[in-house]
């Protein structure tokens, strides 16, 4: 059997552990744009990179706690949205993503707090160790999930009762409430975890798995997004049940439409896999709306410091980039570049402005987020590089290699290009 485990509230439940006046209360863990990667004076920020997983991306902090009187205060404003909410604030209607003003106006009571992240993903860390020594094979999903096989260690008729002592470990050890789902695949077992939510175990058993996902709608099932929910809307399918029955319309699509029903039906053989090869290494920033693309082009030279920084951490070297800009009023404008270089953080930042300025569309709208991701991660042995630019991207490879070490020791901004202050 698989076990899907998730902690409940995971931001708030580890902020309690801190601060036991928080239990039993109306509590959220918010955000806002980043104050801290943007600021033109030295936080000495590090960067955390050893939790992994298909959503557990690098972050970077500073030691220097936010200010929680102010986080969320922009002169009058109150800004920032909710990223995690205690199931007592939750009884109000509060969800991710909803901004925080009308979670107060919702919530009077609502006690919100800045992130943690250092506290979260040390967490996040000691959790899997401790899951390690409890299960031969773990497979980190995201900062709060986590799957783990079963089979061969423990036997089906007791892994339930495996499954609800591991819960209390968990809580004894770490003070930490965590829910459970088990199945015979990954899929159904983190869709049972929903249900066993807050604070329990759900075991669903292939006979069951048809009277269990019936009335779910399809939107719940994990990895379907709304062009499937539009594709299957078309024919009447509005619940998993309806696809369950659908089996000739779903391999009709292919490939695709076949290993979404094979995994809805409990029929897919996806592994746990106990540490994925990274395939791409990301940073994205949201911030107040912004009009002067001077300053623009100042936050795309620190993102590409940070990511820079990363790729000395983790030795890789990519070949593709990616830049997303989100405006104002919703526009997007997107592209990805194949490069044939040896990477180098200055070869970077002037490859990311030629970039922001192929793509930046709507010049006279104001800019409030920036993406941008390196992919397609090779070997120098199995690639051959431009002949033109060799020997200089050597020298700047070999310059960047002694300042990430300086950076790694005395923090990331302890060398900026001038641009960035």
């Amino acid at each position: 059997m698989i076990l899907h485990l998730d902690l409940d509230s995971f931001f708030v439940s580890a902020e309690r552990t801190k601060d036991k006046r928080l239990l039993h209360k109306e509590v959220a863990v918010g955000g806002r744009s980043d104050q801290i990667i943007f600021a033109k004076n030295k936080p000495n920020k590090k960067v955390i990179i050893a939790n992994s997983g298909a959503f557990v991306p690098p972050v970077f902090f500073s030691k220097k706690e936010h200010d929680k009187s102010s986080y969320f205060k922009d002169k009058e404003k109150i800004r920032g949205i909710i990223t995690t909410a205690s199931y007592e604030a939750r009884g109000y209607g509060l969800k991710t993503g909803m901004s925080i003003k009308e979670a107060i106006s919702l919530c009077p009571k609502l006690i919100v707090l800045p992130p943690n992240h250092l506290l979260y993903h040390t967490l996040s860390f000691k959790l899997k160790h401790f899951l390690e020594k409890k299960l031969p094979l773990i497979e980190q999903y995201s900062i709060d999930e986590f799957f783990a096989e079963t089979s061969g260690w423990i036997n089906d008729k007791d892994v339930f009762d495996f499954a609800l002592t591991l819960k209390n470990d968990i809580k004894a050890k770490f003070d930490l409430p965590i829910s459970i789902g088990i199945a015979k695949t990954k899929w159904i077992a983190k869709l049972a975890t929903n249900t066993a939510k807050p604070d329990g175990v759900k075991i669903i058993y292939p006979k069951d798995i048809y009277n269990f996902i019936k009335d779910i709608p399809i939107k719940e099932f994990p990895g379907i997004g709304r062009s499937w929910e539009n594709k299957l809307s078309r024919y009447k399918k509005s619940t998993l049940g309806d696809v369950y029955s659908s089996k000739v319309l779903l391999y009709s699509y292919g490939r695709e439409g076949k290993e979404l029903y094979d995994k809805i039906c409990g029929k897919d053989n996806d592994q746990i896999e106990k540490q994925k090869d990274r395939k791409s290494i990301g940073i994205s920033r949201t911030f107040d709306p912004i009009l002067e693309r001077k300053e623009i082009k100042r936050r795309i030279y620190i993102l590409s410091r940070h990511l820079s920084f990363i790729l000395t951490r983790i030795k890789q070297r990519p070949t593709t980039i990616f830049l997303g800009i989100k405006y104002e009023f919703k526009e997007k404008s997107k592209k990805r570049k194949t490069f044939n270089r040896i990477f180098t953080e200055i070869f970077l930042k002037q490859e990311y402005i030629k970039l922001f300025d192929e793509i930046d569309i709507y010049k006279n709208s104001k800019i409030i987020r920036l993406s941008m991701s390196l992919t397609n991660f090779n070997s120098h042995k199995n690639h051959i590089y431009s002949v033109f630019d060799f020997k200089e991207d050597c020298i700047q490879n070999n310059l960047y290699a002694k300042i990430g070490k300086l950076r790694e020791k005395y923090g990331i901004d302890i060398i900026k290009h001038g641009i960035e202050y």
